[in-house]
């Protein structure tokens, strides 16, 4: 069985046409979840804790924003890692939303 266990859960996004949510927490564990189940579909530990999520308008994307600065995108359908960048200062990253096109990625961090 996995869960969220540990800490505390904050990141949390519903799939645009899907019955599926994604959550990532401080436990630094990012899951998809079937919605009617209730069961978990696929997951990936990540390296850093953090709270901010977002799922692209399209679907396609995941991004997902860590506790130490670090904002990181993901392919939503294979959970694979597209790009990392991290905060200069180091914040944590709060807020992430996509822009209706899903051209545009904002972060918000503590800073």
């Amino acid at each position: 069985m996995r869960a969220h266990y540990d800490s505390e859960l904050w990141g949390l996004a519903t799939h645009p046409s899907k019955t599926e949510m994604v959550t990532y927490g401080r436990d630094s564990m990012l899951a998809v979840w079937d919605m009617p189940t209730r069961r978990q579909k696929k997951y990936v530990k990540l390296d850093v804790p953090g709270d901010g999520l977002a799922i692209s308008n399209n679907a396609q994307f995941l991004a997902v924003g860590m506790q130490n600065g670090t904002f990181e995108a993901f392919q939503y359908e294979s959970l694979t890692k597209i790009q990392s960048l991290r905060n200069r200062k180091g914040k944590a990253i709060s807020v992430i939303k996509f822009s209706p096109n899903d051209e545009i990625c904002a972060v918000g961090a503590h800073d």
